[in-house]
């Protein structure tokens, strides 16, 4: 994970790093506060008990019984104080996993207290939520393994949160953008952190200009979405963003195959505010070799990637 990250910066470092400012195009009355609101909004999010800065944990399990607790003997070890030494055991079967309880400990299963159950996983819809005290673990796919995911609402990450910071805002990036639709049903490869690999839809290949320069981004859309998601890495990642690049979505195009990038709207991605997290990494032609100067910049926190 570390290489990958390291050779992203390598890759941005090398990279012009002075802003190149699109060509302007009008902006409606009342953008500015737009953009506010939608940061503002971003950040309530991220103030959540259950949100990313909540990330206490990931442990990928093994076949047979994890005993988990507060005991370093347990193969998860759960952080905080008066933790139970041993709370319990997770049996992973094949792709299947089930929780034993310890006696005397008690553990909420979506609510209501448990001893013994099958758990749903992230990968099937909504999974279930095991809860004792301030922490809160569900069951995650990742390739090919099977992991629990660890929250915990009393996470210094979270108690101490700080609104993330923006450039100032510039409706010249707000840049119309045309799409190249492919003809026939297509998907890229997203390589995540860990270095698994996942083929994503994506509906075309969408075409823009910056200072007279052409440039490209492929998004990913399944067909009838009304949005784009796209994973992007520009001359700031490492600098005054996050090294790995960061996120944005934007509207699905019109009838005329437009619609317009906003890279106000750019912002980070789950790996900055915690080491437990598994972000999925732009592909190589979302590397623009240029500095948006725009969006969201990085966020600060001990630990993180």
């Amino acid at each position: 994970m570390r290489f990958i990250l390291f050779a992203l910066v390598i890759i941005f470092s090398l990279s012009a790093c002075v802003t190149n400012k699109p060509t302007p195009i009008e902006a409606s009355s009342g953008y500015e506060e737009q953009i506010l609101e939608w940061h503002k909004a971003r950040n309530a999010r991220l103030n959540q008990p259950d949100s990313w800065l909540t990330l206490a944990g990931l442990f990928w399990l093994e076949q047979g019984d994890n005993s988990f607790g507060g005991s370093r003997d347990n193969k998860l070890v759960f952080p905080g104080e008066n933790m139970p030494p041993v709370m319990g055991v997770l049996n992973l079967k094949g792709d299947s996993v089930s929780i034993r309880v310890a006696d005397g400990v008690q553990i909420y299963l979506n609510d209501t207290i448990v001893t013994n159950s099958g758990l749903s996983q992230a990968s099937s819809g909504e999974p279930d939520i095991l809860t004792h005290g301030s922490l809160t673990w569900y069951i995650i796919e990742r390739g090919k393994r099977t992991g629990v995911r660890l929250k915990d609402a009393r996470h210094p990450n979270y108690v101490n949160f700080k609104p993330t910071e923006l450039f100032p805002i510039d409706s010249t990036w707000r840049i119309p953008a045309m799409l190249e639709l492919y003809e026939t049903a297509t998907s890229v490869d997203i390589v995540n952190v860990l270095g698994d690999t996942s083929p994503n839809a994506t509906p075309g290949l969408l075409h823009f200009e910056i200072e007279g320069h052409p440039y490209t981004l492929t998004p990913l859309a399944d067909p009838g979405d009304d949005s784009y998601f796209i994973i992007f890495g520009d001359a700031t990642n490492g600098l005054s963003t996050y090294g790995a690049g960061r996120f944005l979505v934007i509207p699905a195009v019109d009838e005329n195959g437009a619609t317009l990038i906003d890279f106000n709207q750019s912002y980070n991605m789950p790996c900055v505010f915690s080491p437990y997290a598994t972000c999925p990494l732009p592909p190589e032609e979302n590397l623009l070799p240029i500095a948006i100067e725009a969006g969201e910049k990085v966020y600060t926190i001990d630990g993180g990637h």
